[in-house]
């Protein structure tokens, strides 16, 4: 179901979050980090979240907005996708800078990461905590199915789904290493 989709690229999203925040630290503390693996994980939050589950997200929202009426948070939305968007490309770029040795100061990278995540994280909580548990409480099996049969595109996900794209191998052994420290 679309809802479980959604829920489930959220908690991957977490996860490289964390791996992010683990950075943070590590820059904290004066110790070197991988750029290229931060690389990688705005790139994969940018690009899936843009082509696969913000398009899913935004169906669901004006599909409630259609047929259950305005509603602030919902409403913003759509904007707030476009926001982050924005700030994820914006992000990249000075990772990117920093790649091909460019001279960015590490506190202004720090303040940058730390804006990223924190941007990242409070529309992560805005849907887990407010706007997924509306919808759920609202939609009958019938809105459910009209847009499961909207949504037709791509699932395989190339970082946790089955075949890793080639931009992302270092960045799914990472996350492969993460899981393993967890359990």
């Amino acid at each position: 179901m679309m809802i479980d989709r959604i829920r489930r690229e959220h908690g991957y999203m977490i996860r490289l979050l964390a791996i992010l925040e683990n950075k943070v630290a590590n820059l904290k503390q004066g110790q070197s980090i991988n750029y290229s693996l931060i690389k990688e994980i705005v790139d994969y939050l940018g690009d899936h979240s843009e082509r696969v589950h913000h398009p899913k997200e935004d169906l669901l929202y004006h599909y409630y907005l259609a047929h259950y009426g305005e509603q602030q948070e919902i409403e913003n939305l759509e904007l707030e996708h476009q926001e982050l968007s924005i700030k994820t490309h914006a992000f990249l770029d000075v990772v990117e800078m920093i790649l091909k040795d460019a001279v960015v100061p590490r506190d202004l990278f720090l303040n940058q990461l730390e804006d990223f995540l924190s941007a990242q994280r409070k529309h992560l909580q805005l849907e887990e905590r407010k706007v997924l548990p509306l919808i759920c409480q609202q939609f009958t099996v019938e809105d459910w199915q009209t847009v499961e049969s909207q949504y037709s595109a791509s699932e395989d996900d190339p970082v946790f789904g089955e075949t890793i794209a080639e931009q992302y191998i270092q960045l799914a052994q990472r996350v492969r290493i993460a899981d393993d420290e967890v359990s």
